[in-house]
């Protein structure tokens, strides 16, 4: 099972409603903890029981600092979220996530619009990751060695 979560309105429902960027430390720890809050009550905390896959859709929010990045996406895969898709990130975004993520050696797959998966982060934790998707059955190989999500 793959959940959906948007990040812009999880960030509007935890701020006054206005923001649509994810700066400084404490606004990603809002946004995190509400993130894992949802992911808890849909079964989604790691152990088995609900989601193990999350896309995470980025798509209304603004500008990204590193503190946010750290904050809510290497965060939540310290917490135990298996596997993040990135659905909706721009270049800045995709700037704050990736050396965030290869510092702390974990890697999430962005999700593009024709549907293939680009590894962000450590190159190994990402090989591992779409491994992780085939043998769940919810991405495969495509001609030229990409990966796709099968029926999303």
């Amino acid at each position: 099972m793959i959940q959906h979560i948007d990040v812009h309105a999880v960030l509007r429902e935890s701020s006054s409603g206005v923001y649509t960027d994810l700066v400084t430390r404490p606004t990603g720890r809002v946004v995190r903890e509400r993130i894992s809050q949802v992911m808890a009550g849909a079964g989604g905390d790691g152990t088995g029981n609900g989601p193990t896959v999350a896309r995470m859709d980025f798509s209304g929010v603004g500008c990204m600092d590193y503190s946010c990045a750290d904050e809510i996406v290497a965060k939540l895969l310290r917490e135990g979220v298996v596997l993040l898709l990135l659905w909706g990130i721009s270049d800045a975004h995709r700037e704050a996530i990736e050396p965030v993520l290869t510092g702390h050696g974990l890697a999430v797959l962005h999700e593009r619009p024709d549907g293939t998966l680009d590894p962000l982060g450590s190159p190994a934790a990402a090989a591992e990751l779409l491994e992780q998707l085939v043998a769940q059955r919810l991405a495969g190989r495509l001609p030229g060695g990409t990966f796709a999500l099968i029926g999303s």
